[in-house]
């Protein structure tokens, strides 16, 4: 499952549109097939997080809150790393490189989740 196909399951969970079984289910269904092989990916460490916050909060250790906001906290993460842009200028004068590093701005996902 790529990094993309995560992220857009758990815009899909938190905006409603996916409930809470289907989206254990798909983790799980992927985790199983993950942890057929030896090597620990950044894919199974994920899935394996969300699949923790999600028992702890149907167990009671965390609220629903603690699961929401972490589930933000991934998709800010990714979007931020999806959307900076680094540049590296030649100033002529002086023949000295300078790295600008600009972010595009991300849509601020906290005040959606306030109305589900």
């Amino acid at each position: 499952m790529k990094q993309s196909e995560i992220i857009e399951m758990l815009k899909d969970f938190l905006s409603g549109k996916m409930l809470r079984g289907e989206l254990s289910e798909k983790i799980d269904n992927r985790l199983f097939d993950l942890r057929q092989k030896p090597n620990l990916t950044s894919e199974q460490e994920l899935l394996s997080n969300l699949e923790l916050y999600i028992h702890e909060v149907m167990e009671g250790y965390r609220s629903w809150d603690e699961l929401y906001e972490y589930m933000v906290s991934i998709i800010e993460h990714n979007m931020s790393e999806h959307f900076v842009k680094t540049i590296t200028l030649n100033t002529s004068a002086t023949s000295k490189f300078q790295t600008v590093t600009r972010a595009i701005p991300v849509k601020d996902y906290r005040r959606d989740l306030s109305l589900v």
